[in-house]
């Protein structure tokens, strides 16, 4: 019987990247991330005017505003992260780093 030695897994090597790639790369990417996550903010200051717009009590306010939009956030993302880290994996990251800042911000306009 004979043993055969384990082949090591393929090298995937990217070309070296100048300096200034990777600076625009992280400018990018930091500007995306800060614009994705700009918008999570907005509601704490504003949730005693968004309960007068919409006619909610105090107690009201803090369960569907405070709470229950909270929970919706983490029903949707717990879901969409593991589906984009999925994707991450199997497919080619740039583009769906680029797909997912997109449908991000969709929201936004």
């Amino acid at each position: 019987r004979s043993m055969q030695q384990p082949q090591p897994p393929p090298q995937h090597r990217q070309p070296p990247s100048t300096r200034q790639e990777r600076q625009w790369a992280l400018a990018l990417f930091s500007i995306a991330t800060i614009l994705l996550f700009a918008d999570q903010n907005l509601m704490s200051p504003n949730l005693t005017a968004i309960a007068n717009e919409f006619g909610l009590d105090d107690e009201e306010r803090d369960r569907q505003l405070g709470g229950d939009i909270s929970l919706a956030f983490f029903l949707l993302g717990a879901p969409a992260s593991f589906l984009i880290g999925f994707l991450a994996d199997t497919c080619d990251r740039a583009k769906v780093f680029g797909w997912t800042v997109f449908i991000g911000e969709m929201a936004c306009f």
